[in-house]
């Protein structure tokens, strides 16, 4: 190899890139010929109906007249606000039945801490977005409900960094102790933590009393009481070194003030890993537990320490399990006797189980060596919590995954480690609903109280249940709800098509009915809503849909292909035709290939009769993995491929990322990353399709566009004019990703380079080709350190238009994601993204190139008007007309909703 060559033409390629960087100092130029909005000055709304929306996280606590006191994050307003609800003994409501507002502001709240105040009522701590970085804010619930300190919440800790993952106690007298990790520092999280009295008021400095600002990073507290109105704090410390985190305390008396040395002392400074300690307090003391990687694998170890910070037990900690394979979060509850009960998720089994250690007073394990297994296997199973009971009994309940749906199960153990319900553990809820993220209440009768998330109406509600200690199902058998409402939802993955009489018709998922299913509008050139005002359902199911793929049908009507789950084990591909009024042509939605395989991800080009050409991946062999399949089908709903479809490709391991244009001739080429050389090494494949569903090229493998060493994925397509078409993706093959293309002529013979040519090859990243003209291609480029977008050119043979450096389109600090690109006339384009240099939120810009690549709109994009940030654009464009349309997901009042803007442009 030429090494003079090749120093030389890096040094021609810095020096371009030095006088680039310096031209973007430069003033560019602002066309009189900027786009002019024509709809609402934010944008229209074209979807934004409300629906079963989403309740999360809950947290549970009992008070002492047996009624349950329950916090979740909930998303009726748009964005996650706090809401809570109190249950008698029965299950019964006691405040209003869909909740009490805790917190309801600006941005999310979330991460919600509960503790009783001992009058009925509670505390409650969370993690508070309102200022766009994370704080602190705590709120007080009286007996009745009533937000005591105002429906904001007071502040705890409200600075510009981010605090987060607050923990609190009672100070026993009417007020909390909270603790958090906090990066004020702005070089790593430290350990802060505040008391507040019963009217909110912060007692200690403001904004936090440190508890451990050493170097590196210190986070996930835990705090107990420490029985004199003090607290104990407990975390994953990094002084040493990232790669080898270790276990710190710290106890603060009720002024603040640290008891032990500065900035904590050690429990475990054992080699490798100590982390995600959980703690209880304990006769003058605390214990704690924590995942240990000392013999590098993570197993179980615990440490018990007096009010004095010593350690109780032997040094670095006793073993609560070490056996072969991972043991990992570990949960424990007191034993009455100055010992714990430990359980843990354990893999030394084919699927993780739940296990469970009695550790005594002197940190001796007292059941048989590496724990008691409590549940079975079969399942994975995970993310678990033990509550003692009376007496001398504790429950475990932990989450089952099972055919990709999770359960939560319980079992009662007896100080011997025996579980006394059913073998296996003993199912809260009727099977096929799904359920995560528990959380559970002892009551004073030998009860558990468990409250989770639930999906059986395909958004997350909170449900609840009581078990008697004899595992009674106190509720009913479903479960009992304690909130399922409506409010906002999400609209998302907007897919368009400009149809015969220039009305533009979206495509878009939207889970109004709990589940995501596909959902159609028809937006006047006015902006008036053609069908409807809450658009219409696809094919209206209990089950998500999702992918959704249009194209026009010649006649001002579409068809539309989606994703379908209606079939819990197999996602199919269906179809749906609509005429110019939104009426459906086709009795019920048409499955284009039955076969019991998950069929993903589908595309579609149309087949210049009516119909429409789709293919999709498909893992039918599962020797080779994904595939891709395709089906015609007619204008009146007949699959002309037969009742499979047809393979395009079938060979070893993956073949993904697949795109589609039709070849002119009633058939399509296709273009995908494959896999059948290893997962380290994708290349680019190709193939065409006649309008009988016969492979077209030669090899009927696919012809190999790009086979170099390295990765090469994400093509994408545009005709070449003459049948062929040339094919642009993301490439390694020189160290960083690059942009390279080929151009394949119509009998799949390669026309440039072997390999393909480089469109830009610059340092760092290029990535995410999409065309816009058979010559104009527009991508996402990292070699300023942010992502910017570029353009650039190439004609048909393969000479660049706009040089090796391509034209900068937004150059600008913070991130421009995810360009979109249209024809313009006079040989000219379009180009939309999303945009954070505001470093607030995303928003929506544009940008003109003429057929040099020069921008002709205002230097680095034109902003589209909204109100609270935007993303995901989708283009429509109408040269003849001078007119385009962009639309995009909206963020107003925290929705993530369907809107859109209508511009004239010369």
């Amino acid at each position: 190899m030429n090494t003079n060559y090749l120093t030389a033409n890096w040094l021609l390629r810095l020096l371009g890139l030095l006088f680039l960087a310096a031209s973007f100092f430069l003033p560019g130029p602002v066309s009189a010929d900027s786009p002019k909005a024509l709809w609402d000055a934010n944008g229209k709304v074209i979807n934004n109906t409300p629906g079963n929306t989403v309740q999360q996280n809950p947290k549970i606590i009992s008070d002492s007249q047996g009624n349950s006191l329950v916090v979740w994050e909930d998303g009726r307003a748009g964005n996650y606000d706090l809401y809570a609800q109190k249950l008698d003994s029965s299950g019964k409501k006691l405040w209003l039945s869909s909740g009490v507002v805790v917190c309801r502001h600006f941005g999310n709240q979330n991460s919600a801490q509960i503790i009783s105040d001992g009058n009925g009522g509670a505390i409650i701590v969370w993690q508070d977005y309102r200022d766009k970085n994370a704080d602190i804010f705590v709120q007080h619930l009286d007996s009745q409900g009533q937000a005591v300190w105002g429906e904001a919440g007071k502040a705890v800790c409200q600075l510009a960094e981010g605090q987060f993952a607050p923990q609190l106690i009672t100070d026993n007298n009417g007020g909390a102790i909270i603790t958090w990790h906090d990066y004020r520092s702005k070089i790593g999280e430290d350990i802060y933590a505040q008391r507040i009295d019963s009217s909110g008021q912060a007692l200690w400095l403001e904004n936090g009393q440190a508890v451990c600002t050493v170097n590196g990073t210190q986070w996930y507290p835990k705090i107990v009481t420490d029985g004199l109105d003090g607290a104990i704090i407990v975390w994953t410390d990094g002084r040493i070194s990232p790669a080898d985190n270790n276990i710190y305390a710290q106890r603060l008396d009720p002024k603040g003030n640290s008891l032990w040395q500065k900035d904590g002392v050690s429990l475990c400074q054992a080699k490798q890993n100590q982390e995600y300690p959980a703690v209880i307090a304990s006769d003058g003391g605390a214990i704690v537990v924590w995942t240990d990687s000392r013999f590098n694998n993570a197993d179980i170890f615990g440490q018990k320490i007096d009010l004095n910070g010593q350690s109780l037990w032997q040094k670095d900690g006793v073993e609560v399990c070490a056996f072969n394979y991972d043991q990992e979060h570990p949960r424990l509850s007191s034993d009455g006797a100055g010992g714990a009960v430990v359980a843990w998720q354990d893999q030394r089994g084919t699927e993780t189980a739940i296990y469970a250690q009695k550790l005594s007073a002197t940190g001796q394990n007292e059941w048989q060596e590496d724990g008691r297994q409590i549940s079975q296997f079969g399942n994975n199973h995970q993310d678990l919590i033990i509550s003692k009971l009376t007496g001398e009994d504790w429950v475990v309940v932990w989450e089952e995954t099972r055919n990709n749906q999770n359960s939560l199960l319980a079992q009662k153990i007896n100080s011997s480690g025996i579980p006394l319900w059913s073998s296996g553990g003993m199912a809260l809820t009727q099977p096929n609903y799904s359920q995560k993220t528990a959380a559970v209440a002892a009551g004073s009768k030998g009860e558990i109280i468990v409250a989770w998330q639930d999906k059986r109406f395909g958004q997350d509600d909170i449900y609840g249940q009581k078990i008697s200690s004899d595992g009674t199902l106190l509720w009913s058998k479903g479960g009992q709800e304690i909130c399922r409402t409506q409010g906002a939802v999400t609209q998302q993955n907007i897919q368009t098509v400009l149809t015969q009489n220039q009305g533009v018709v979206l495509a878009f998922e939207d889970a109004r009915a709990g589940f995501f299913n596909i959902y159609l509008q028809k937006v006047g050139t006015k902006g008036e809503l053609l069908w409807g005002q809450n658009a219409l359902p696809v094919d209206k199911i209990a089950a998500n849909q999702a992918n959704p793929s249009l194209v026009s049908d010649g006649k001002s009507g579409i068809i539309v292909v989606w994703e379908d789950q209606r079939d819990k084990k197999y996602s199919s591909i269906r179809a749906q035709h609509f005429n110019a009024q939104g009426e459906k042509l086709w009795p019920s939605s048409l499955v284009l290939a039955k076969f019991n395989s998950r069929q993903v991800n589908p595309i579609m080009v149309a087949d210049e009769t009516g119909g429409a050409i789709v293919a999709w991946q498909e893992n039918r062999d599962v020797l080779s993995l994904q595939d891709i399949y395709a089906q015609r089908i007619s204008a009146s709903g007949k699959l002309l491929w037969g009742g499979k479809g047809k393979t395009i490709i079938s060979e070893n391991g993956d073949q993904t990322d697949l795109t589609m244009i039709p070849d002119s001739q009633g058939g399509a080429i296709i273009a995908w990353t494959d896999y059948r050389h290893g997962d380290r090494n994708p290349d680019i494949y190709a193939q065409r399709v006649n309008s009988q569903g016969k492979l077209l090229w030669p090899d009927k493998t696919g012809i190999a566009v790009c086979s170099a060493p390295d990765i090469q994925r994400n093509p994408k397509l545009t005709g070449d004019e003459e049948g062929g078409a040339i094919i642009a993706w993301t490439d390694r093959g020189g160290g960083s990703y690059d942009i390279y293309a080929q151009r394949v002529d119509q009998k799949g013979k390669t026309l440039w380079l072997r390999d393909g040519i480089p469109i830009n090859q610059l340092s760092r990243t290029q990535q995410n080709p999409k065309f816009g003209t058979d010559s104009i291609v527009v991508w996402e480029d990292y070699r300023f350190g942010n992502w910017d977008i570029f353009a650039g050119s190439i004609n048909k043979s393969g000479k660049l238009l706009w040089g090796e450096m391509g034209s900068n389109i937004a150059v600008i600090p913070q991130t421009q994601y995810a360009p979109q690109i249209a024809k313009w006339k006079d040989e000219q384009v379009i180009v939309v993204w999303e945009d954070y240099r505001s470093g607030q939120q995303y928003e929506i810009y544009i940008q003109k190139l003429n057929s040099s690549g020069q921008p002709l709109w205002t230097e680095n994009g034109f902003r589209v008007n909204t109100s609270n940030g935007a993303r995901f654009p989708q283009l429509i464009t109408i040269p003849t007309n001078n007119t385009f349309y962009v639309f995009w997901e909206d963020f107003t009042d925290g929705n993530r909703a369907i809107f859109g803007q209508k511009f004239s442009s010369n």
